[in-house]
């Protein structure tokens, strides 16, 4: 399902009003940086052969240290700069972070179609990951509890970070109903919420558009399904014991672009940022405590889903971080490992507030 994204263009405009065009999303990307040849394992140097021979005269040599190990068997596997920096002095590949791991992807039961395309693209992309097809709440076919997901928004939150262009929608803020399509995708990503709730390992949440076909930053190549388990493990190896969230596609306001939250000192993780604001649920990696978490503040959910989750971080009562590709630079406005498929052109869901694709912005205010 689409989610709502990047940066809503403006929703602060009046009925009538042009809307403004969005931000970019900051394609294309670059490709992965070339693998480090890592220092050969065990050879013996040249002195230490040198020592190790013995003298004419029938007395051996001291042997040093370094000679008295046993020479490598063959020549060493190269490594890639992810593996040494995962395992530093030359020890053994560790497992892949996301093994094991499972997948709930998205899908309205009326659009087989985008389900068809999904799942050829992850058979084919992601042969390692175990996933199956969680079928979407559709807003315009089921009655959803408002004791679960409310019947209104206030822009005042999201127009903090988004494109609004008059004072009022920040503050006192307007009061929107959130469409059918706002409702019923909240309320997916809510259910699944309840089913990640119960396990015990993370989960990987899709949504049916998501694509790994697009230029990534940089232009060095197209995105692909080794470049997203790559990014992927090490970014999960990477991140703190306590992380939430992990955003796998994402726009809007991260470490190295922070609107509110300070910058630390010191070098920035190359393969995970700390996130402030950031839109979309294309793709994320969600953690048991962190679903308890969300279901506990969404009594009910009060905001389309991706901003509910983005103002949670934002206030701290959620740890949510982006994936990082390796083009994906501070100057980025998007950026991660996904897209989504085609944004401006298919999307089931309106936007209550006008979003990118330029709905009408009066249509569902709120009498």
């Amino acid at each position: 399902m689409a989610p709502k994204q990047a940066k809503p263009s403006s929703t602060a405009k009046a009925a009538g009003k042009a809307v403004a065009k969005p931000k970019p999303r900051g394609r294309p990307r670059t490709a992965t940086k070339a693998a480090a040849k890592p220092k050969p394992v065990g050879r013996p140097s040249k002195a230490a052969k040198a020592a190790a021979a013995p003298k004419s005269a029938g007395k051996t040599k001291k042997v040093t240290k370094a000679a008295a190990k046993p020479k490598s068997a063959g020549k060493a596997k190269k490594e890639t700069k992810t593996d040494q920096e995962a395992n530093p002095r030359g020890r053994p590949k560790s497992p892949p972070a996301y093994l094991g791991m499972e997948s709930l992807v998205i899908n309205m039961d009326r659009r087989p179609d985008r389900w068809l395309r999904c799942e050829k693209m992850l058979k084919k992309e992601l042969p390692w990951l175990k996933f199956q097809r969680f079928s979407a709440s559709d807003g315009s076919q089921r009655v959803i509890p408002e004791s679960e997901i409310a019947m209104k928004w206030n822009t005042k939150r999201n127009a903090i970070y988004g494109d609004y262009d008059e004072d009022k929608f920040r503050d006192p803020g307007v009061v929107y109903l959130l469409s059918k399509g706002e409702r019923g995708c909240a309320h997916s990503h809510y259910r699944i919420w309840q089913e990640v709730a119960k396990r015990t390992t993370p989960l990987l949440v899709l949504e049916d558009d998501a694509s790994f076909d697009f230029d990534r930053t940089g232009g060095k190549g197209k995105a692909s399904g080794k470049v997203f388990s790559e990014r992927l493990d090490a970014a999960m190896k990477n991140a703190p014991a306590d992380i939430d969230v992990l955003y796998l596609g994402w726009s809007g306001y991260r470490q190295g672009n922070y609107l509110h939250f300070k910058e630390a000192r010191g070098r920035k993780n190359q393969y995970l940022r700390r996130a402030e604001y950031v839109w979309t649920t294309i793709a994320y990696v969600l953690w048991p405590h962190a679903a308890k978490k969300l279901l506990k503040a969404a009594m009910p959910m009060d905001q389309p889903v991706d901003n509910f989750m983005a103002w949670e971080n934002r206030e701290n009562r959620l740890k949510s971080y982006v994936v990082i590709d390796e083009g994906d630079g501070d100057s980025e406005w998007a950026g991660g490992v996904v897209d989504q498929l085609d944004f401006q052109g298919d999307s089931d869901i309106q936007k209550s507030d006008g979003g990118d694709q330029g709905h009408d912005v009066a249509a569902l205010l709120a009498k």
